[in-house]
C-alpha cells in the first residue's frame, strides 16, 4: 500500500531527474511499480501515473518528443495540462500496459 511518504519521495527523485535529464516513461512506469506493488490492476496503475504526470506538470516538467537535431533535441507537446493528461491517458489505455519509455514520450524541465 502506498504511503505520502513514499509518494513524495519518488516525486522528488522523479522531478531531480527530469530537472537533470530526460526522464523516459520507464522511469515512471517503475514508480508505480515500485509505490503500487504487485496486484494492482491496470486501473490503479493507470491512476498513479496520471498522478504523477500531473504533479511533474506542476513543477515544470513538460512532456515531448526526442529528435535527431543536435539544436532541438527535445520538442514539447502544444498542450496544456488538461491536454497532456488527456493524451497519455488514451495512449496508454492503446498500449494495455504502462509504457517503456519512448513509448510515448520523454519528460523534461524546460
Amino acid at each position: 500500500m502506498m504511503n505520502d511518504e513514499a509518494y513524495r519521495r519518488e516525486l522528488d527523485y522523479l522531478s531531480q531527474y527530469a530537472h537533470d535529464d530526460w526522464l523516459g516513461f520507464s522511469v515512471v512506469s517503475g514508480a508505480v511499480g515500485s509505490l503500487l506493488g504487485r496486484g494492482a490492476t491496470f486501473d490503479e496503475q493507470l491512476g498513479l501515473l496520471l498522478r504523477i504526470v500531473a504533479d511533474l506538470y506542476d513543477i515544470g516538467a513538460r512532456p515531448g518528443d526526442l529528435t535527431e537535431s543536435e539544436q532541438v533535441p527535445f520538442v514539447p507537446w502544444d498542450s496544456d495540462k488538461a491536454g497532456v493528461l488527456a493524451r497519455i491517458a488514451a495512449e496508454v489505455d492503446a498500449h494495455s500496459r504502462l509504457p517503456d519509455s519512448g513509448d510515448i514520450c520523454w519528460f523534461t524541465v524546460l
